[in-house]
């Protein structure tokens, strides 16, 4: 069997470039806001752990990130109380150049933990 090679070439360079046309157009990703958190207590009794965050979005936004870390540590002590409050405001724009219109995406994460101390851990 013979093979044309300059056939096989044309086929292959034919396929690069028309293999642009066919493949997906390029994806912008929305906005995303995210908070995350750690609340650390070590004491004979449980501290009281709570948190609030508001996440606030207007309009169509593209392309942009608002996070925020915090972290609480505490030794010891009675009645123990660790708060988090926490706001994320997104605005979106009026240009928007990727056309890409999807939804704020935002993530809340914040972790707990309470530690029991023994007896005969130092106040």
């Amino acid at each position: 069997m013979k093979v044309n090679y300059l056939s096989i070439g044309f086929w292959s360079i034919a396929g690069l470039i028309f293999m642009p046309s066919i493949a997906p157009q390029s994806a912008s990703a929305q906005c995303v806001q995210s908070h995350t958190g750690v609340q650390l207590h070590m004491g004979k009794s449980p501290a009281e752990q709570t948190q609030h965050t508001q996440f606030d979005n207007q309009g169509n936004c593209t392309g942009n990130a608002s996070s925020t870390t915090a972290t609480q540590v505490n030794i010891g002590g009675n009645n123990v109380r660790q708060h988090q409050e926490v706001r994320h405001e997104t605005r979106g724009s009026r240009v928007n150049s990727s056309r890409v219109n999807g939804p704020t995406v935002s993530v809340d994460v914040v972790t707990p933990v309470n530690v029991q101390t023994p007896n005969n851990f130092p106040d």
